[in-house]
């Protein structure tokens, strides 16, 4: 799967999830308040794609980028270039956007082939923005990674205009 392809899925997602429902049955937006909160059963490949995502995502967010770099496909390899130019693109995201200050949520969900793993967080410098690191796997390889923009927490009209 490209990065296009997983941008368009991810999108989904996050603006309408009860896309992937699987029931023909409408998923309302927000359950009310006084119902418990339920967690959709995974299917063996998603949960092993949040355990293994959850592992890999917390070293790279420790800058420790060399066991998730071995899990990669040559395809998503070469986005990066090499060991050094992932170790780079890592060090430029702490640089610019800090450390990881609150973790918002983690889902996973089936694209295809991949099982597809998403960690949203937010970030010390900029607490007003909620970012989504995507990794999907095919089997033991990670064959997509990337980040996106996923939500602003501001005011501002054009983060409101969902």
């Amino acid at each position: 799967m490209n990065l296009k392809s997983l941008t368009v899925a991810l999108a989904l997602l996050v603006l309408n999830p009860s896309a992937l429902a699987q029931s023909g049955t409408p998923v309302p937006a927000r359950p009310p308040a006084t119902a418990p909160a339920v967690t959709p059963a995974r299917t063996p490949a998603e949960q092993t794609a949040f355990t293994r995502g959850r592992a890999l995502m917390t070293e790279f967010l420790a800058l420790r980028v060399g066991r998730l770099w071995n899990t990669f496909s040559p395809d998503v390899q070469a986005q990066y270039g090499s060991l050094d130019g992932f170790t780079a693109f890592r060090k430029t995201g702490i640089d610019q956007y800090g450390k990881e200050t609150k973790l918002v949520r983690e889902r996973t969900f089936m694209q295809g082939g991949e099982a597809v793993y998403v960690r949203s967080s937010i970030y010390a410098k900029y607490p007003d923005q909620v970012w989504a690191f995507v990794m999907g796997f095919t089997g033991e390889k990670v064959t997509s990674f990337g980040v996106l923009l996923e939500d602003e927490r501001t005011n501002d009209p054009v983060a409101l205009s969902r």
